[in-house]
């Protein structure tokens, strides 16, 4: 289920059958030109992994708003995302799983109050190309059994 009037109301008087929320992390930093694109297709990319994580566990697994950081502070995000994932917790989420291709969060894990799901990803390139759609299914279908291993 995503973050979309239909899907929403169709969780609300689901939610006690739907027990895994994944939170993507999107870096962002609109001063820095040079990091643009390189952020840009990761966000892409996230999407198109976490939409087909969604999409295969559909009913059992809640797609939340991109949530969006400034990729220079990772430190003082840490408290905002804490804050963001004690929101889905009242909902009651069991399994928070926050999806990210930037390795820098994985300093900061142990901080986190909801399981990293860390992909060391393409930096750039077509997300339409064989290459790409190879690795994200192939990648996908890894995180679709780390998921599973925690239900």
């Amino acid at each position: 289920m995503r973050w979309i009037k239909t899907d929403t109301t169709q969780y609300l008087p689901e939610k006690e059958y739907i027990d895994t929320v994944i939170i993507p992390l999107i870096p962002f930093d609109p001063a820095d030109d040079s990091q643009m694109p390189k952020h840009a297709f990761q966000r892409e990319l996230n999407q198109v992994f976490t939409q087909l994580v969604e999409k295969e566990y559909r009913g059992r697994v809640f797609l939340s708003p991109e949530y969006y950081y400034l990729h220079g502070q990772l430190e003082q995000e840490v408290e905002r995302l804490n804050k963001w994932i004690e929101q889905f917790d009242k909902q009651p989420f069991q399994h928070i799983f926050l999806f990210t291709f930037d390795p820098k969060w994985k300093k900061y894990e142990k901080e986190l109050t909801g399981q990293l799901l860390w992909v060391p990803g393409m930096q750039s390139g077509n997300i339409q190309s064989t290459e790409t759609q190879s690795f994200v299914k192939e990648q996908a279908h890894q995180i679709s059994e780390f998921i599973q291993a925690f239900w």
